[in-house]
């Protein structure tokens, strides 16, 4: 058996949902930070490699490849024109911001190997001394895949991400060098050092770290805000439905008691015409008993106790037999010819609403009925009845007041009257409703709704 929510869980529900839409934005908002992190740091990574890959373009065309290709044994490295080679190389290194070696390179037989390198050297070792500089023709077996890359396909390369050696981790990059005659020599290298690098990525790091740190904030505020509103509106959701229990048990209870005292009416209404028809004098007792009638038909009409009977009728003509010739009709065409109800019932409120209870005859202040259609479902239809009255104000008010007071506190026992209240009763007891339009001083129209059913086949 399904057993409701307790209490406890309930008042949980806003709490989870809180820390539920706080966890999303976290999740949400962070991903998109980091995303965005990661590609500013490319793009900085990438600005750092186009900026090394032109300034090593730039210096490779300053080294004489005649003279470079000259040397080519340990022999030479006290050779005044290598000797000379190497103070180029290190002007070249201090006019670049940041880079910490520039060197040459040679592949011969496969191999890799230095030959020119003047820049000082660090201690990347931790041993208290400065590393031992690469030698001429020392082999340089370490070579990363950019600088093999420069000497084999003879055309300009950077490292993608930093890459570490045996005298550090540094960003490189390689252009060629070419003799007089334009025959590939070697490639001039440059290390760049990630100072330029972390220096460039730290306001990136700082900003990324703001914005989560607001992102985190908002999160823990919005999801203290969606706690709080949905609390409060599962506490005015509860005030509601406490509310709308209330209010349908005090309509049930008017209810009954209209019903209680519509039967109490009836009952009475049933002894009065008992009591007249037992009378001798015949004027009087007729009279009585029509009234005793009408509030029999009145307290019947406020049970709600209607015809189950049925049958496919026009309602078109019914109203227009109902009604002498000289009253105006107006017929929608969009009216069906046949419906499906209690015809007796709409004939008694036509009448109810256009005849004198006390002479039988029609109203002179009627003046026009329209008959539309309002809405028309699958199986189900709505006629509205428009009727229009030229009347006394005080008609008027009466009328109005029968329609819009439902309980009648204080009930008119006249018998014109008593007719409308029964016709007012009659069409909410059909499920319809009724409204008071007043024109002017002289005019007013009133309207009703009444549910049919879509003529049925028999």
């Amino acid at each position: 058996m399904l057993t409701p929510p307790s209490k406890s869980s309930r008042n949980w529900k806003p709490a989870i949902e809180g820390i539920l839409f706080t966890l999303a934005w976290l999740t949400l908002t962070n991903i998109t930070i980091y995303f965005i992190y990661v590609r500013a740091v490319e793009a900085v990574k990438e600005q750092i490699r186009e900026g090394l890959l032109r300034n090593v373009s730039a210096a490779a065309t300053m080294i004489d490849g005649d003279q470079h290709q000259t040397f080519t044994s340990k022999a030479s490295k006290n050779d005044p024109g290598y000797l000379s080679l190497i103070k180029r190389l290190e002007r070249v290194r201090k006019a670049s911001s940041d880079v910490k070696y520039a060197y040459t390179n040679i592949i011969k037989d496969g191999k890799v190997y230095f030959l020119a390198n003047g820049s000082p050297q660090g201690d990347n070792d931790k041993d208290g001394r400065p590393d031992e500089a690469p030698q001429l023709m020392d082999h340089y077996p370490d070579a990363g895949l950019a600088l093999r890359d420069a000497l084999r396909l003879q055309k300009p390369a950077v490292d993608k991400e930093p890459y570490t050696d045996a005298w550090g981790t540094f960003y490189s990059a390689y252009a060629p060098f070419k003799d007089s005659s334009g025959k590939f020599v070697g490639t001039l290298g440059m290390d760049l050092e990630l100072v330029t690098l972390k220096a460039r990525l730290v306001p990136i790091g700082v900003a990324a770290q703001r914005a989560a740190l607001t992102s985190d904030i908002l999160a823990i505020l919005f999801g203290a805000a969606v706690w709080f509103f949905r609390s409060r509106n599962r506490v005015l959701e509860v005030q509601r439905g406490l509310a709308i229990d209330q209010m349908s048990t005090v309509e049930l209870e008017r209810s009954q008691e209209r019903c209680s005292s519509a039967i109490q009416l009836e009952a009475m209404a049933t002894k009065i015409e008992h009591q007249a028809s037992s009378i001798s004098e015949q004027t009087n007792s007729n009279k009585n008993k029509d009234y005793a009638l009408a509030l029999i038909r009145y307290a019947r009409a406020r049970q709600g106790i209607r015809s189950s009977s049925g049958e496919n009728f026009d309602p078109a003509m019914l109203i227009k037999s109902s009604l002498p010739a000289h009253i105006s009709i107006q017929v929608s065409s969009d009216l069906p010819p046949l419906v499906w109800g209690d015809s007796n019932e709409l004939d008694l409120i036509i009448k109810s609403l256009c005849y004198s209870s006390s002479t039988s005859t029609i109203l002179s202040s009627l003046e026009e009925v329209k008959l539309t259609v309002i809405n028309e479902q699958l199986n189900d239809i709505s006629l509205a009845v428009n009727i229009r009255y030229r009347d006394s104000i005080s008609s008027q008010g009466s009328r109005a007041t029968l329609i819009a007071d439902r309980d009648h506190p204080e009930h008119v026992f006249d018998e014109n009257s008593l007719q409308f209240a029964t016709c007012v009763e009659l069409v909410r007891a059909l499920g319809g409703n009724l409204a008071h339009e007043q024109i002017n001083e002289n005019v007013e129209v009133v309207s009703l709704i009444l549910p049919f059913k879509k003529s049925k086949e028999i």
